[in-house]
């Protein structure tokens, strides 16, 4: 029964029983510089957007995109997603790549893809005492830098989920020329500095975590012109239940995966206290990377460190506080570098000009 409950859930009875850098009660042993590396997708160009590219789009996607009158039929489209890529999820054939592609925009030319910047990670009272770098300070850091900030006052994913468990209103930032066309077309204002920092901490005290997302069909959605493109920074504050991004993971292919990456903390298992019920991944709304499974030979679960973006749903469900967000891989030194090397943009982010500015 119990297996059969695993394999439903895309789950494996048996995994490794350890990690080299993990030892049994989840304590880091050493940072692994080998896995840093092999998240960089060095062997792909850079991005280059084609300025006018289809020029329909110039004049078509502006015109059609999210705005204030037609925002609650945007959050229905967001809400029918998951069902959509739900359903071309399970054909093997043309129809369900054909539907994978067309939303996550998986091309040659394709580069979608993210970064989770876990806002709550678990430090120890050694590592505060060294002024260690966290996630929530590179966020806080692009920010700060920013020449200009847009901050929409509605997340459209919690509107579409109608969520109940987190203020609607923290909602996503958007940086640069992105910022800019989300408050050229009413759907967000723009923020100060002070303003864009309060909602990183209101994201950290409601438990969010925060991902830095570029993803290609996401153009349509907020009405970009092509040549913003080269530009666009999203900021977004995601709980488990409502975000579209994550939840759109569960059903696509592992080559899409991959291209969603941690910022250098994951989740790890104190074997001590992990008593293998299984709640951390019970339900809908449980890992989006698959990451976290149950070892069937001592009836523990244990963490795929290479596949383990660190967003913490886990953790936020394990009743006996088994599970951390811990440092298990180098920081790069910004958001900046981690588009660069990971997903293939130069972005305009963290003082750096941009592709599309030099």
């Amino acid at each position: 029964m119990q297996d059969k409950m695993l394999s439903k859930a895309g789950l494996t009875v048996e995994v490794p029983s350890s990690y080299d850098t993990l030892n049994e009660q989840g304590e880091v042993l050493y940072l692994d510089e080998d896995r840093l590396r092999r998240t960089e997708r060095t062997d792909k160009p850079v991005f280059q957007n084609h300025p006018h590219g289809l020029g329909v789009k110039d004049t078509l996607v502006p015109r059609f995109s999210a705005r204030p009158w037609n925002f609650e039929a945007y959050a229905t489209i967001f809400r029918g997603l998951h069902k959509v890529l739900h359903w071309s999820a399970k054909p093997k054939g043309s129809q369900g790549n054909l539907m994978r592609s067309v939303l996550m925009m998986n091309s040659d030319r394709g580069h979608s893809g993210g970064t989770a910047y876990n806002l709550n990670v678990d430090v120890d009272l050694s590592d505060k005492a060294q002024n260690t770098v966290i996630p929530i300070d590179l966020v806080k850091e692009a920010i700060s830098k920013a020449d200009y900030i847009g901050g929409m006052e509605k997340c459209l994913c919690r509107t579409a989920k109608h969520c109940e468990r987190v203020p609607h209103d923290i909602a996503c930032l958007f940086l640069s020329k992105g910022g800019r066309s989300a408050v050229d077309h009413r759907i967000a204002r723009q923020y100060s500095v002070e303003e864009a920092l309060a909602r990183v901490d209101r994201a950290a005290q409601n438990g969010l975590v925060c991902m830095s997302l570029w993803i290609q069909v996401e153009q349509f959605v907020w009405g970009l012109r092509n040549d913003e493109m080269s530009d666009f920074v999203e900021i977004c504050f995601c709980c488990p239940c409502c975000c579209t991004a994550l939840n759109l993971l569960k059903e696509t292919t592992p080559e899409i995966r991959r291209r969603f990456t941690p910022s250098g903390w994951t989740a790890t298992v104190n074997h001590d206290k992990c008593i293998g019920c299984q709640r951390c991944v019970a339900g809908d709304a449980y890992c989006p990377e698959d990451a976290i499974q149950f070892r069937g030979s001592d009836g523990k679960m244990v963490v795929n460190q290479e596949t383990c973006i660190g967003c913490g749903y886990c953790r936020e469900r394990c009743p006996t506080g088994a599970i951390k967000i811990r440092q298990t891989m180098p920081m790069r030194e910004s958001l900046h570098e981690y588009a660069l090397e990971e997903v293939r943009l130069d972005l305009s982010l963290d003082g750096h000009p941009g592709a599309g500015e030099r």
